[in-house]
């Protein structure tokens, strides 16, 4: 069993949530308009814990500890349950340094994360990570929303 993530913009934690009632999560497109509900991307391996803790250090310069004691790191503001989906919030500083950073920065970020990231990921594959993540970062700041992680177990 693994896990599935999507990052997504939502205007409000209360929006956010209800991700929760999207069957296949906050990128599969509503029913009476075709569209996706959301604007979000799926980042393989990037959990929005451990993974976005350490790229929030490797980002900002601060100790892991730090960044994953913000109150916005990981927040649960929904549940499906004990097999889940569920969605938790992604800290603001981290959204404005990722929506801030360009390529030469995401390049960069992505050998250091790799560097600390347990276990090792190929640098070649976080920074695959960090250019649609910080894509979907500049969209929200563009829009005054915030980011939010979707996950699910998956078989």
């Amino acid at each position: 069993m693994g896990i599935r993530t999507e990052y997504f913009a939502a205007p409000t934690d209360e929006v956010a949530a209800t991700a929760l009632h999207t069957p296949g999560g906050p990128s599969e497109p509503d029913q009476s308009t075709d569209l996706p509900r959301f604007d979000a991307v799926e980042v393989p391996s990037v959990d929005p814990f451990v993974m976005l803790g350490g790229l929030a250090g490797v980002l900002s310069g601060r100790p892991y500890g730090e960044v994953t004691a913000h109150p916005r790191h990981g927040n649960l503001i929904g549940s499906g349950g004990d097999e889940g989906p569920w969605i938790v919030t992604v800290s603001q500083t981290l959204a404005d340094e990722l929506a801030a950073a360009g390529p030469t920065r995401l390049a960069q970020a992505a050998r250091d994360w790799s560097e600390a990231a347990p276990p090792a990921v190929p640098p070649r594959n976080l920074a695959a990570a960090l250019l649609p993540l910080a894509a979907l970062a500049a969209r929200a700041a563009d829009q005054g929303h915030a980011l939010y992680c979707w996950t699910s177990l998956t078989d």
